[in-house]
């Protein structure tokens, strides 16, 4: 019989946390976040949208990553502080990697490129799925450049690759009318300089936006316009007709891309070398301490 040990440092996935969108009565987030991290073997740790200066750098020295979320909200001084501090902690060796997903991806541009005006309103893009239009930077992007060698891995897709699927499916859900357009991403020398447009797309009108953006220099930060938690986690019908709540794809290709990101921003954050104070302190920050409900999209 043999015996496999697992190291210590591998044997609990990193704990990532997740900004929340505020409401009236505190902050929330919806539960396909939370599932699209634990699914790449990730804990997750909730931090309020109106968390203050020192509760962002008290999470920060304890988390391995964070992950920004969709929703309508502003850019949060939690949100310019956490990036300032992994900016900081990347120039002395300490990784932190932040993903940011469509009002996450929005803050990070607003951020990047020290100016809140870079968005426009106006996209007809709500419950749109769409293929990517990748860019010449894709190819060799760390978020990218393994996809084409990968494979979707269902029977029928037969040897399409992720890159594929990706580039020629729609199976990226967008669910927004901010955004910013290449043309407007380009006017803005510290955004240009922080980070590289991996993918574009056009809304209903013809109106182009960017949907997918890698930071330069080798900081471990991602944005993606698009929704890649609602492949998976986010279906099911409006109650009491019947109809489908959204229209985007839950097909094994939407799957597996899906996890690509998933398993690739977590496996940015296990080099994150964060640890808690105790186990006790770790176990009180997770987010089994909370209940979920339905009151907000119960037909999700």
């Amino acid at each position: 019989v043999h015996y496999f040990f697992l190291k210590a440092e591998m044997a609990l996935g990193p704990v990532i946390a997740l900004l929340m969108q505020p409401t009236l009565h505190g902050s929330m987030t919806p539960a396909s976040y939370v599932k699209w991290l634990e699914m790449a073997g990730a804990r997750v740790a909730l931090l309020p949208y109106d968390a203050d200066d020192s509760q962002v750098d008290a999470v920060f020295k304890q988390v391995n990553g964070a992950l920004w979320i969709g929703g309508e909200a502003l850019v949060p001084p939690s949100a310019r502080r956490m990036y300032a501090n992994a900016v900081a902690a990347y120039k002395v060796g300490d990784i932190f990697p932040i993903w940011g997903t469509c009002d996450g991806f929005e803050w990070m541009l607003q951020i990047a490129a020290e100016n809140d005006s870079v968005l426009t309103t106006g996209f007809d893009a709500e419950d749109l799925p769409l293929p990517l239009n990748l860019t010449a930077a894709a190819s060799d992007s760390r978020l990218l450049s393994e996809c084409s060698s990968m494979l979707v891995g269902a029977r029928q897709y037969k040897k399409m690759t992720i890159r594929d699927a990706l580039s020629t499916l729609p199976i990226t859900p967008n669910s927004h009318h901010m955004g910013v357009t290449p043309a407007d991403f380009a006017r803005f020398a510290p955004l240009v300089e922080a980070f590289s447009v991996l993918a574009t797309n056009v809304d209903r009108r013809g109106k182009p936006f960017v949907s997918l953006m890698e930071a330069k220099h080798g900081l471990p930060f991602w944005g993606s316009q698009f929704h890649p938690e609602k492949s998976i986690f986010e279906q099911g019908r409006r109650l009491p007709g019947g109809e489908p709540a959204q229209s985007f794809d839950h097909s094994p290709a939407a799957v597996a891309v899906s996890q690509y990101f998933a398993n690739t921003f977590v496996d940015a954050c296990r080099e994150s070398k964060h640890a808690f104070a105790s186990a006790t302190d770790e176990w009180e920050s997770l987010v089994y301490q909370y209940s979920p409900t339905t009151a907000y999209q119960p037909f999700i």
